[in-house]
This record gives structure tokens, C-alpha cells and sequence, in this order.
């Protein structure tokens, strides 16, 4: 037994070693992968390039609108509910990230605790992003979203960078892709989905059949040999860890004024972050929950929140609000393994349930992998 634990630690160690030495021998590249269009309703299929060690994902969007009658209301989830799901496949073809454009923005905002990419320091902006205009006549919607691969390769998060998820691109044998599903609508009046909600004279329409555009940007560590074996540093471990986002997912069912609703934790993961929306009467509001709790094998109830105390605690974290109605539980410090700690569950229970009521979750977990790494081999 000790044996085995000291060779466990002896594995981790290494790990440890090789991923300070990757990050500090490998170049970072940022790669233009490829520009492709889209309109409405359809699906874009993006090829990853077979470089390195994959780090991150960026997405910038632009879709020239035509606002027509009457000026427009933007969807509270509005503009990255253009987006309908984002979804991330790799070379074995397990989804690492499955997620909704407005999911991750929030996600963005959570990692780097501030409203993602809005600028809230100047007086006069360089770039206005993102860009929702509402105006009749022509415009323009604008936005940029990231898509972590690893945990936590800039320090957003940690103060040890953290190459866990990463994924070793370095590969002649198998293809990976990034797949978008863009909005099955620009406008419908009262409707949350849709990129506008309002007014109910307006009209919305593309300036052409293909009017959103997306450039999508690879990151990625480029491994260089090192020491006089020319050993190349891979850190294995975080190698064969996923970091995945498991969220667009919406359950509609047992939503009753002061009756908990039930979500269950995923299964074997190490479970990291929990997100959740609460959409009623199609809004996004604030006041429409009475507890937030986080409750393990039914009766064992670890957090037991009221909305404000949770909306509080999620202000000292932002540094800010985030969107009302968006709530998340963050186990960063300590996972939740849901192996150790059994049936775990999200207990959030109504004081309103409006028309077509709905919670929407997304979860930020850990997993290993069970097969060999692809690419390249250490040298002996």
C-alpha cells in the first residue's frame, strides 16, 4: 500500500515537472484557423488543426442584421444566444464541451470574474463589444467568446497554471472539430431563445442568406525538445484529463411554486463548478427563488442558501452581478467527487412559476481518460 502511494506521488511529481517545463520552453501560438459563414438555423462544422498542445478556443462572431418598423428589443441572452449550442469533439469522439453561447458567457465571466470582455475602465471605448445594435436599419452584432480547453493555462483562475484538459494535437492519426449551432431565429416577440424579444412590431431579418461570420483562433504550447536526450516535456496527466463543460441541457418537469426542484450532479466527475438559469414566463428575474441548496445522498445538505445570500456571494466573486436569474455554485477548492459523495443534487425551489418555465444547467467537471495519449512519444 505504501508503495503504491509513493508511487502514485512519484507519477504526480512528475507530471508536475514536466508541465512547468512545457510551459516554460513551449512558444505560444495563437492560429487563424478559418473564417466560415453561416445563417440561420444552420450548423458549422470547423476542423482543428493537428498542432501541439491545445489550450484554447476563440470564437469571433459578426452578423449583419437588418431592423425593421420599429426599434428592437434585445433577449436578455442576447447577443450570444446567436449561438445555440457550441460543441467540441475529440480525437475519440467524447464531447469535451457541449455547451449554449449565453452559458458560455456566463462561464467566461465566472473564469475571469468580471462581465466577459465588456469595458468598464474608460470613459471612451477602443472597441465596443459586444455589439447589439437596435436601432432601424442596417447593423452589425459583434461578439467574442472563449472556449477553455485547459483549466487554467493564464492564471485566471489558480496561481499555479493548470494544464489539465489540455489536448495533445500533435497527431497524425485522427481528426478533431469544433461544431456551432447557430439560433433558429432572430426575432420572435416574447421570446427569451430569440436573439430580439421585442417590440412587437419589429421585424429582424439576415442581410443575406449567410450573414453570421465566425472566426474561429486555435491556441496551443508547441512542445520543443529539451536536455541532452532531447527529451520532449509532456505532462501526461493533464493530458489524459478532461476538463469538461457538460451544459445546454434544460429540464422542465416538477417546477411548482414552493416545491424543490431536483437536478442531479453527473457521475463520476470531479465536479468543479455548477451553473444554473432559472427561465419562467420567458424572462430571466431576480426574486423568483426562494433556496439554492446543494443536498448529497438526500439528507446530508451541504449549502442552504436563500437567492439573495447566493446572489451576494456570487457579487464577491464577480467583483459584480452577472445576469439575473444565472446562479452557480463553485467547488473549486474542493470538488465534489460525486464517486465518494453518492447521489448529489441542486435543490432550487420556486416562489414563481411563470409560462413555459425551465432550468437550464451546466457543469464544469474533471475525468480521466481510459486509453493511451495520441501523438508524440517521449524519448527514451
Amino acid at each position: 500500500m505504501a508503495q503504491a502511494q509513493r508511487s502514485a506521488q512519484d507519477i504526480t511529481a512528475q507530471n508536475v515537472a514536466m508541465r512547468q517545463a512545457l510551459l516554460a520552453t513551449a512558444p505560444r501560438m495563437t492560429k487563424n484557423v478559418l473564417t466560415v459563414t453561416a445563417g440561420t438555423s444552420q450548423t458549422s462544422r470547423i476542423k482543428l488543426f493537428n498542432v501541439g498542445v491545445l489550450t484554447k478556443l476563440y470564437l469571433t462572431v459578426t452578423a449583419a442584421i437588418t431592423i425593421g418598423t420599429a426599434i428592437a428589443v434585445p433577449s436578455t441572452k442576447a447577443p450570444w444566444n446567436l449561438i445555440n449550442r457550441v460543441r467540441l469533439t475529440d480525437y475519440d469522439g467524447t464531447d469535451r464541451v457541449s455547451i449554449s453561447g449565453f452559458q458560455l458567457f456566463i462561464l467566461n465571466s465566472v473564469r475571469w470574474q468580471q462581465y466577459y470582455l465588456f469595458n468598464n475602465d474608460a470613459s471612451t471605448a477602443v472597441a465596443t463589444l459586444p455589439t447589439v445594435p437596435t436601432a432601424i436599419g442596417n447593423g452589425t452584432i459583434q461578439f467574442i467568446l472563449e472556449i477553455p480547453i485547459a483549466f487554467d493555462v493564464d492564471n485566471e483562475i489558480v496561481q499555479l497554471q493548470d494544464l489539465r484538459g489540455a489536448i495533445l494535437g500533435q497527431t497524425a492519426v485522427g481528426e478533431m472539430y469544433l461544431s456551432i449551432d447557430w439560433t433558429n431565429s432572430l426575432y420572435t416577440n416574447t421570446d427569451l431563445e430569440s436573439v430580439y424579444s421585442g417590440a412587437g412590431t419589429t421585424t429582424v431579418v439576415g442581410q443575406s442568406t449567410n450573414y453570421i461570420t465566425c472566426i474561429m483562433h486555435q491556441e496551443y504550447l508547441l512542445p520543443q525538445a529539451i536536455g541532452q536526450n532531447g527529451q520532449i516535456p509532456i505532462p501526461s496527466i493533464d493530458l489524459m484529463t478532461v476538463y469538461e463543460l457538460n451544459g445546454n441541457v434544460r429540464s422542465s418537469d416538477n417546477l411548482a411554486v414552493s416545491t424543490e426542484k431536483l437536478i442531479n450532479y453527473p457521475n463520476v466527475r470531479s465536479v468543479i463548478g455548477c451553473y444554473a438559469n432559472y427561465v419562467q414566463a420567458a424572462s430571466l428575474t431576480f426574486g423568483k427563488l426562494n433556496s439554492i441548496r446543494l443536498i448529497a445522498n438526500g439528507n446530508n445538505i451541504m449549502k442552504d442558501h436563500t437567492e439573495l445570500l447566493q446572489v451576494a456571494k456570487q457579487r464577491l466573486w464577480m467583483r459584480s452581478d452577472t445576469i439575473a436569474g444565472c446562479y452557480f455554485l463553485l467547488h473549486r477548492d474542493k470538488p465534489i467527487e460525486t464517486a465518494l459523495f453518492g447521489n448529489v443534487q441542486l435543490g432550487l425551489t420556486p416562489n414563481t412559476v411563470g409560462a413555459t418555465p425551465y432550468v437550464e444547467t451546466l457543469f464544469e467537471s474533471f475525468y480521466t481518460k481510459g486509453m493511451a495519449l495520441p501523438g508524440i512519444a517521449q524519448a527514451g
